[in-house]
């Protein structure tokens, strides 16, 4: 069955990244009037210039939601934000192992916001693990970005400090996006919404007008964002498991999670909990007992 959707051309151009990045192949020769030809196993995506974009064959399911997720999410900026444009967005709050990671990414112009868009940048939600490394590295060289990693022990040690995860976030972002603003020279930064403590995130007035938005990966630098803080949370659950001897840490924070947890530590002992995983984590505090 045959399914239509209407695009952008800029939402185009994030489908046709997409595809790409999740192993579609290009048609070289491309009808008149067509935009793009995309080619995955039981799949064929025909986009055109009018804005249709046409879904075949028996299994494209997938690229239907990818279509649909970026329709939800991508949308061009029509509020009068001002470049330069720093957005910013976190990975890992939710995962029991592995690292907290935020970041930000300015773009210092419209010319440079397509580039983002074409390199396949969006919700990291909507992406598979190799389509976020890929897109990471596409974006590399494009606007400027920063990143902050917290290992398991330095989260640790600064959640100890502040007993609240959202507070800690405040703390990192206004080092972070105040950091790149400056360098910059941002008129305008964006924040997909983590909690009511974000609108409270500058102690004193800033130069640049500060958004605060849930779904703010529609926003083209938010999405950059939500990409490579994934991708440094990816390598960093990488890097906790090689460093602690394990072979592969879950993501999330699943009951398959947790019992990977309790098995760990039954065989390891409890104290290996504290350098892979979050000990905030209600089942982390069960399984060591109170920590704070």
């Amino acid at each position: 069955m045959n399914t239509v959707k209407t695009m952008t051309h800029e939402q185009q151009e994030c489908l046709r990244s997409a595809l790409i990045a999740a192993g579609a192949i290009e048609d070289p020769e491309l009808p008149a009037g067509t935009y793009f030809l995309a080619r995955s196993e039981g799949s064929v995506v025909t986009a055109y210039r009018s804005g249709k974009v046409l879904f075949q064959g028996h299994d494209c399911d997938r690229q239907i939601r990818l279509a649909e997720g970026i329709l939800a999410h991508v949308e061009p900026v029509s509020k009068g934000f001002e470049f330069p444009i720093v957005g910013g967005d976190e990975s890992g709050k939710g995962d029991l192992f592995g690292p907290l990671v935020v970041a930000a990414f300015a773009a210092r112009d419209e010319s440079e916001r397509r580039e983002v868009v074409r390199a396949g940048a969006r919700d990291c939600k909507l992406m598979t693990d190799v389509e976020v490394h890929t897109v990471a590295t596409r974006l590399d060289g494009i606007g400027r970005s920063s990143i902050r990693i917290l290992m398991p022990q330095e989260y640790n040690a600064r959640y100890a400090a502040v007993h609240n995860v959202n507070i800690l976030l405040n703390e990192i972002y206004a080092e972070l996006l105040l950091e790149l603003a400056a360098a910059s020279k941002a008129h305008t930064v964006i924040l997909d919404k983590y909690g009511g403590r974000a609108m409270a995130l500058w102690k004193t007035p800033q130069s640049f007008r500060f958004v605060v938005e849930t779904h703010a990966e529609r926003y083209p630098e938010v999405a950059a964002a939500s990409v490579l803080a994934r991708a440094a949370f990816l390598d960093g659950l990488e890097r906790t498991a090689r460093d602690s001897g394990v072979v592969r840490l879950p993501k999330g924070a699943s009951m398959e999670a947790q019992a990977f947890m309790r098995r760990l530590a039954s065989v390891r002992g409890k104290d290996v909990l504290r350098s892979i995983a979050k000990v905030n984590f209600a089942p982390v505090k069960e399984c060591l007992g109170s920590l704070f």
